[in-house]
């Protein structure tokens, strides 16, 4: 209400002139008015003048809208009514009712009753009143309009960032620096369109590319398009301000909003102002659209995806008849020759278009000569007009090279002003570039340059146009501590003002920096500006790789593919050497890679990424005609040396598979900084690439024939190399592949499974792209063990369900086997024995089930179905066949006996899991007195062995009914072998199995507890949602104390879900209390816990359980009771509410206080956790601690707690001014993105 009352108490102190023009002001926006005339202020003054109406609006139906205004003192209903009725008095108006479409009447009256207010309303039959009270204006101006309160009351609501669509205008033109933004728009249609569409699809869309290109005015546009009644649009302009307090006032109602924030890399505290959006409830449906220089979209993207995946448009540079349009439209430059220099000099950039169009207007063709002097002749208008000396640029200089400064804590800021302006007298110079609005002046303490654009002319004017500063001076102040920003300032110069005059300076005077350093900073120049002094820089890299010792790594045993999904390069220099693709110097830059490599095998991760990432595609290698990578992958062939040298083939076959792909992602450098941005392309078939391709067939035939090589190629050959592209590159790239495939590395005489196999799989994909095969890609099915594995198979054709493929493959395998003897049988088997070495994982199962089919389809004839059997045992039993099956087969047709001798009489590696089957399959009619002792015989013998198949309770159950020996043998082996408890358990998955588990051990449900706790050792999956613990608890609770011990015995407590509801399952039995009190004895309260929130969220985590909720809630509280002042006990329990039960917090401590009034022992307990994390800024979690504590001192009245607020006071005091240290911090981390 502060800001109400303030707006409403400057109102009332308003001339009769100003309070009309504040309305006027208020109804161009409310009513998005355009065309109000005045009548009632003298024109250029605040003085009132008499007529009737003050106002009014001709609207586009061409009738009229009138507006009166009363005085800033209460008016009385009467005055109010004779305003209105005066409008018709043909004295004063002549105007026909039939003309007047609405009386709009302001007042600053704030007693006017219901039957006033009806009285006034229909004073004039068949005309609409609109009456707008001082309650309504201030409530508007504070939630809608806070511009207008500050601008015309000097009322500021907010830091001033936040703006309507027009009003965002209205100041970013206003300081004259910036390119106006404020005109026509032409050409970005389509990119409005899919901006458009992005936003609607997008919690967050990154508008990037370089500056200048006009995508502030391309997104204002996009926010008109979106501010449609039923979306609220904010356009947010950092001035170096936190942002927190805005967004919480703007968006402090449930609804749909789009928020745009222009250049959102200085925005301060990016990652604190996402936290606080991205993370609004559902009910906030906040969209956010953002700008951004390419040299700072990585931070703004990484911000943006810790909360969600941000849509990333790039927007191209105008083309240069756009940028002639829009000269044409906005500044009304017609003259030919002038526009096609503005256009040739601003190369796309709307921007420096304009400041070129606008600066031609006022001085001629003359002052368009080149960007330099667009710069000089717009910005030097700045420096010129502002008046600014010497001292004032030279402040701005170190501002820019060194902001933001804090102070005098910035060590480059006061190595420059120590050199350069000793005698500056600095405080006034600051006072003064504030007030011009040149820089910004973050809470009196820090500064930092205002607009980039005026800040890169800075650094340009000071190093180059009046060289008051040398650039090799510079760079020798500022390395190595300052790199960073002597590197950012020096490519902002190269990449804005790039004319030759100024590189060749730039280049010149980093070699003479570069030479006169010490050697021992050799390293941070060679990062830093290894591409300018080249040869010197492959010198010291060559240097230090002579110098570095061998390292013997066996890479037979390294697991590459495992690393790489981390594209990081570790070792300085091999990232320095992939700087070199574009240079005279490549191949050099290769050879030393090489020859790190050879000393280095064990940084193979490094060689990797460097060469797959840096030499190999990117959007510059096709207009070089892939020259550099086919001279790459040469040179890779030529250290391979055909395969002798094992290291260099393994990284040649690696950076193989990475040149075989048709859609690539490589990294970019991003211009002054460290991070890269991700591109994805795909590569048209060229010649060169075919060429590139061919060659590496040819070479991997060669390495093929050694057997070290063969299972990598063999993969590599077994894929496609083509995707995402269009159906004639498909094609392309397919029938060139396969001509060479076939030509150099099939043998068609002797074709073997892995030859056959690539041949299947390019006709495969032939037949799905639309390709005709050719007698080539039949040869296939000539290699025996191929035919066999596509018989048994699984294939998935499109549009066919899962039993449809298996239907298929039957009567496939059927067709195939209806006519085989015995031998066919054997050479079967003998291929799934080849099969069963040779192919991946991956098909071992899909080949498993086919030979499953084989034994289903024969079960028609036991005779052959036992034969076949044999031939498979003899075989050693291929594949994965468990055997389930077959013994059930057995059982049914043969009978127990002769199964046992068939199964038992064979050799074969898993007999003990086939005959186990024989009793598991066992009906319950054909059990009898042998077969239980057949069980029992070999349960016992089995569990003594070394690898036991593990009965499951279930089996065992149903034998043990029959001989109690059997079970308690079983009970006692697994007690005494806590390995085999999990398997013997099984998983309890639902409430079946854990009734047949309960009821075996229903005798001895003491074994069953200490099994269970074995079992969870071994696998704590294995009890689903805890339902077997409930149930021995039931029968057994002691097991609730050994639980207990053993989460707490567990390294560090972790977390499990399955351990989660057992704890909640003990809150809903009967014996709850005494049960959470030795958890909570052995788990929180012990002195030896340090971290307490693990156990405290396992035994109180929140819950949905309202009776279970309460039941928590009610036993904090007793034990707060119990132990009110026993202050080491009550400081435990209150961080149990605190980190568990957070929105309780305030309701406890209070019971806690009524109880204990001490405020010694107030003082001793934690209002906060002792650990805690933010994301982005910390600011809102202190805000967050302040409010509570505010919150916590106004329920705390009357004379106990005087001294128990004063420590309040002072613990708020202490978070404010921790919180402006956090602020200030913050500003300097977020602000500084050199």
């Amino acid at each position: 209400m502060g800001n109400i009352n303030r707006i409403q108490n400057a109102i009332m102190q308003l001339e009769g002139g100003a309070f009309q023009k504040l309305f006027d002001a208020y109804l161009y926006k409310k009513y998005k008015f355009n065309n109000i005339q005045t009548l009632g202020v003298q024109t250029g003054t605040n003085k009132p003048t008499k007529g009737t109406p003050d106002s009014y609006v001709f609207t586009d139906d061409e009738k009229y809208i009138l507006i009166n205004y009363g005085t800033v003192s209460s008016k009385s209903v009467e005055k109010i009514r004779a305003d209105i009725l005066s409008c018709f008095d043909e004295a004063k108006l002549s105007l026909p009712k039939e003309k007047i479409k609405k009386i709009i009447c302001g007042h600053c009256s704030t007693n006017i009753h219901i039957e006033q207010f009806n009285s006034i309303m229909e004073a004039i039959d068949g005309v609409e009143i609109e009456l707008i009270g001082i309650d309504t204006l201030s409530y508007d101006l504070a939630l809608f309009y806070p511009h207008i309160a500050r601008d015309e009351l000097g009322v500021a609501i907010d830091t001033n960032q936040f703006f309507g669509v027009e009003d965002f205008v209205k100041a970013y033109d206003a300081n004259g620096i910036n390119a106006p933004i404020g005109c026509d728009f032409l050409h970005r249609e389509s990119e409005i369109t899919e901006i458009c569409a992005s936003i609607l699809n997008n919690k967050v869309t990154i508008l990037t590319g370089p500056s200048g290109i006009g995508k502030t005015r391309l997104s204002l546009e996009v926010c008109r398009q979106q501010d449609n009644g039923k979306t609220k649009v904010f356009c947010v302009k950092s001035n170096g301000n936190l942002l927190y307090e805005d967004i919480k006032y703007y968006i402090s109602d449930p609804g749909r909003y789009l928020l745009f924030f222009d250049d959102a890399n200085m925005v301060v505290s990016l990652d604190n102002v996402f936290d606080t959006i991205l993370t609004l409830p559902i009910e906030f449906d906040v969209k956010i659209l953002i700008s951004v220089r390419d040299y700072a979209k990585e931070r703004v993207i990484n911000a943006a995806s810790k909360y969600t995946l941000p849509s990333i448009i790039e927007i191209g540079c105008f083309k240069d008849e756009e940028i002639k349009d829009v000269l044409k439209a906005d500044l009304g430059i017609v003259n030919s020759d002038y526009l096609k220099k503005i256009a040739e000099i601003a190369n796309g950039n709307i921007r420096l278009a304009f400041l070129a169009g606008m600066r031609s207007m006022d001085d001629g063709y003359q002052a368009i000569c080149n960007v330099e002097d667009i710069f000089k002749n717009y910005y030097g208008r700045i420096i010129d007009e502002a008046k600014l000396t010497k001292e004032d640029i030279l402040i701005l200089f170190f501002i820019s090279i060194a902001g933001p400064v804090k102070n005098n804590e910035n060590q480059l800021y006061s190595d420059m002003k120590d050199l350069y302006g000793k005698k500056i007298a600095e405080d006034d110079i600051i006072e003064k570039l504030y007030s011009l609005e040149l820089i910004d002046w973050f809470k009196n303490e820090i500064t930092k340059i205002a607009d980039q654009s005026f800040g890169n002319y800075i650094l340009y004017y000071v190093l180059f146009e009046k060289r008051w500063i040398s650039v090799e001076n510079l760079i020798s102040i500022g390395f190595p501590a300052f790199r960073n920003k002597i590197v950012y300032a020096l490519n902002t110069l190269i990449k804005i003002f790039n004319s030759e005059e100024c590189a060749k300076y730039i280049e010149d005077s980093i070699i003479a920096a570069w030479d006169n350093a010490p050697m021992e900073q050799d390293m941070e120049y060679l990062e830093a500006f290894y591409q300018v002094n080249p040869d010197k820089a492959l010198s010291i890299i060559k240097n230090q790789i002579d110098q570095e010792t061998n390292v013997d790594f066996d890479l037979h045993v390294f697991d590459i593919n495992a690393k790489k999904n981390y594209h990081n390069i570790t070792t300085k220099v091999i990232e320095i050497l992939g700087g070199y693709k574009y240079t005279e110097n490549f191949e050099d830059a290769v050879d030393l890679l090489m020859l790190y490599f050879e000393k280095r095998p064990d940084l193979i991760m490094d060689f990797y990424f460097v060469l797959s990432d840096k030499f190999l595609y990117d959007k510059y290698s096709g207009r070089n005609k892939y020259n550099h990578e086919m001279r790459l992958m040469d040179k890779l062939w030529c250290y391979a040396e055909e395969g002798k040298n094992y290291n260099n083939s393994l990284l040649y076959l690696q950076i193989v598979e990475c040149a075989l792909k048709t859609e690539i992602s490589f990294t970019e450098e991003i211009r002054n900084s460290r991070s890269c941005s991700f591109v994805r392309m795909t590569l048209g078939l060229t010649d060169e690439l075919a060429d590139i391709r061919t060659h590496i067939w040819k070479n991997l035939s060669i390495l093929r024939k050694n057997e070290e090589y063969r299972n990598a190629i063999n993969n590599i050959l077994s894929e496609v190399h083509f995707n995402g592209l269009n159906d004639e590159d498909s094609k392309n790239y397919l029938q060139a592949d396969f001509d060479a495939i076939y030509e150099y590395i099939i043998d068609k005489n002797t074709l073997d499974f892995w030859d056959a196999k690539i041949i299947a799989r390019y006709k495969e994909i032939a037949e799905q792209i639309g390709i005709r095969p050719d007698y080539r890609y039949l040869i296939a099915e000539r290699n025996p063990e191929f035919r066999i594995y596509r018989i048994l198979t699984r294939e998935c054709f499109n549009g066919k369900t899962i039993e449809e493929d298996e239907r298929l493959r039957k009567e496939t395998i059927s067709k195939e086997i209806c006519e085989y003897d015995l031998k066919d049988f054997q050479k079967l088997f003998c291929s799934c024995k080849f099969l069963e070495k040779t192919v991946y994982d991956r098909d071992q199962w899909s080949l498993d089930t086919g030979l499953d089919c084989v034994f289903e389809i024969i079960e028609t004839d036991t005779e052959l179905y036992l034969k076949v059997l044999k031939e498979y045992f003899n075989a050693n039993a291929p594949f994965r066949l468990n055997g389930y099956r077959q013994i059930k087969y057995l059982l049914g047709h043969i009978g127990y006996e002769s199964t046992y001798c068939f199964v038992n009489n064979n050799v074969l590696n898993k007999k003990d899991a086939w005959l186990s089957f024989i009793w598991e399959c066992v009906s319950e009619e054909d059990m009898n007195e042998k077969i239980v002792n057949d069980y029992k015989t070999f349960v016992i013998n089995n569990l003594a062995s070394t690898k036991p198949v593990i009965p499951t309770v279930q089996v065992v159950a149903r034998y043990g009914e029959r001989d109690s020996e059997l079970k308690t043998s079983v009970i006692k082996a697994v007690l005494a072998n806590s390995k085999l408890s999990a398997n013997f358990l099984g998983y309890a998955y639902d409430e079946n199995d854990v009734e047949k588990i309960i009821d075996f051990f229903r005798n001895d449900m003491s074994a069953l507890a200490s099994i269970y706790m074995n079992a969870i050792e071994t696998d704590c999956h294995i009890d689903y949602r805890g339902k077997l613990f409930a149930k021995i608890f039931e029968k057994q609770p002691t097991v609730w104390k050994e639980y207990v011990d053993w989460v707490k015995s567990k390294d560090n407590m972790r977390e499990d879900w399955n351990e989660s509801e057992i704890f909640e399952l003990i809150w809903e039995s009967d014996k709850w209390r005494e049960c959470v009190a030795y958890a909570f004895n052995v788990l929180v309260d012990d002195e030896r816990v340090f971290y307490i929130k693990k156990p405290a969220r396992l035994l109180f985590a929140e819950t949905t359980d309202a009776t279970i909720l309460e039941r928590k809630k009610s036993w904090l509280i007793e034990k707060l009771q119990e132990n009110s002042l026993e202050i080491e006990k009550c400081k435990k329990l209150i961080d149990v509410v605190i980190n568990v039960l957070p929105d309780w917090k305030l309701e406890y401590i209070l019971e806690f206080l009524k109880m204990n009034k001490k405020p010694e022992d107030f003082k001793k307990i934690p209002l906060f956790s002792s650990s805690y994390s933010w994301s982005g800024s910390e600011v809102p979690l202190i805000m967050k601690k302040i409010n509570f504590l505010k919150l916590l001192k106004d329920n705390l009245k009357g004379i106990n707690y005087i001294e128990h607020r004063k420590y309040i006071e002072e613990y708020c005091m202490d978070l404010e001014k921790y919180k402006e240290k956090v602020e200030l911090q913050e500003y300097l981390e977020n602000a500084d993105y050199a």
